[in-house]
């Protein structure tokens, strides 16, 4: 027997039993896994696993799957798993503590399938949005109107996992999706509708789980603001502040979503895609494509989580401002921050400056970008510029011969470090006039430079080529307009 089990454990098998006995919860799900990249307490972690069902229809086509059914109340964090190639997103609903006992079915039949009977000829183009609403609202249960949004992971695209955390108070929950498919089937319908309780029991922190990198400040009158200049890629934690909430004219409140603006996406087209009423100009629906993910339509490509929509729980002496935050892994490139109200650029037509939608950028090393020279020197020069699609140069200066000698970089370089030395292949254009340059393609290999930054304003630089060979002690002598001094 002893030596079968030994077999056991060489062969790996029991290690495999273990790893499934503390993954597999009774519920079915995954058990929450420690995630330390963000610095997170996670005493208190429920993971969402979103998913195609092994065995689904179409009336079962996506699911949620909770680590736990039932949690701890305080400070939680959740992290979204989405398995599927559509964007998901978990909104959480507060049911009446006299509906605590509601099944998963009982509140889809209250409330998501009434939606979905009221929604389809709205879709179809048989009534207008008024119309729509004249069937929704009497064909709810009265305790709906007491549901108290509470937050919830932001959209989150296929293959993406978002993390966000929240305080939960104790009570009855549903998370869902109502994301769409091409027809107008919103993913509640399809089953992405799961029922969580959060116990009186609290596993002891009041406090929130990690300090903010990033404030962001969300209100009804002041709109989306946050301080963005300046950061790096890496792990940041971003707090949501919600200063008010109201409903829209979609019948929500509004949150906030973080989008990477890569692919060709502009913010024009997050814009339009953000409300699910799709509105026309008669009142009704338009083109069938807002918060649309499904195959072959997926929407704007790269959400990466955010905070769904916070009201106070008042009975429990909750009251604004909340706080809600996400944690992302950045890396450079543009993004824009979103909340899912009718058109976010510009919400509210009385306040037109008022913006729901806030783009910005992470450029790694942005403060060296600028002009550069070496006092011996005078006279020549670089130029540095830090882009959020890597790190480029330029030379200005003058041959052996005594000619103008303008060199460009001809690689980018996505990580610098201060004190380690990188080297750039260097191009020279040469027989072009004014008005008919040299094509990138047409330049010829020069040599090489190295370039070692000591700070934000001193660096070396050890140049080899065509024309010889020099070594520059530089300064930085100017910076950009916009680019924090230092991030270092």
């Amino acid at each position: 027997m002893l030596n079968h089990l030994n077999r056991v454990i060489h062969s790996g098998i029991l290690i495999l039993i273990l790893y499934l006995a503390h993954s597999i919860s009774p519920s079915g799900g995954v058990m929450a896994q420690p995630d330390p990249a963000f610095g997170l307490d996670q005493a208190n972690v429920l993971e969402v696993v979103t998913r195609h069902p092994p065995h689904g229809d179409d009336h079962a086509h996506y699911e949620f799957v909770l680590s736990a059914q039932e949690i701890s109340s305080g400070w939680t964090t959740i992290k979204l798993r989405n398995q599927s190639s559509s964007t998901h997103f978990g909104y959480m609903v507060r049911v009446p503590d006299d509906q605590s006992d509601l099944s998963r079915e009982e509140y889809m039949d209250a409330v998501s399938l009434p939606f979905q009977d009221a929604w389809d000829p709205y879709f179809s183009g048989d009534i207008d949005v008024a119309g729509f609403f004249d069937l929704l609202l009497p064909a709810l249960p009265e305790w709906s109107a007491l549901n108290v949004a509470s937050s919830g992971p932001g959209f989150t695209s296929g293959h993406t996992t978002s993390r966000m955390s929240v305080y939960l108070e104790p009570g009855t929950y549903f998370i869902e999706c109502y994301m769409m498919d091409t027809e107008g089937v919103f993913h509640t319908t399809q089953g992405m509708v799961e029922k969580l309780v959060v116990t009186d029991s609290h596993h002891g922190n009041e406090e929130p789980p990690v300090q903010p990198d990033v404030d962001v400040t969300i209100s009804s009158a002041g709109g989306i603001g946050a301080d963005t200049a300046g950061l790096q890629p890496g792990p940041t934690t971003f707090e949501v502040i919600f200063e008010d909430n109201i409903l829209y004219g979609h019948g929500l409140g509004h949150d906030v979503h973080l989008v990477r603006l890569d692919d060709g996406t502009t913010v024009d087209d997050v814009n339009d895609w953000m409300n699910y009423l799709d509105i026309g100009a008669d009142g009704f629906y338009a083109d069938r494509g807002a918060l649309v993910s499904a195959s072959g339509q997926r929407g704007p490509q790269q959400f990466l989580g955010g905070v769904q929509s916070l009201f106070p729980v008042e009975e429990l002496g909750q009251e604004f401002p909340l706080s809600a935050y996400f944690h992302v892994d950045l890396t450079p490139g543009r993004y824009a921050l979103v909340a899912e109200v009718p058109n976010p650029m510009q919400p509210d037509v009385d306040n037109p400056e008022t913006s729901m939608l806030h783009e910005f950028s992470v450029t790694p090393w942005a403060s060296v970008s600028g002009a550069w020279m070496d006092p011996k020197t005078d006279g020549q020069g670089w130029s540095f510029y830090a882009t959020s699609h890597g790190f480029v140069a330029t030379f200005f200066g003058y041959s052996a011969e005594g000619d103008n000698l303008w060199l460009a970089t001809e690689n980018m370089v996505k990580d610098l470090e201060l004190g380690e030395p990188v080297t750039f292949d260097l191009l020279h254009g040469a027989d072009g006039s004014f008005g008919s340059p040299v094509s990138p393609e047409s330049m010829d290999f020069w040599g090489q430079a190295t370039i070692t930054f000591e700070s934000c304003d001193q660096a070396t630089a050890e140049i080899s080529g065509v024309d010889g060979t020099e070594s520059h002690n530089l300064q930085r002598i100017v910076g950009l307009i916009g680019v924090p001094e230092c991030t270092f």
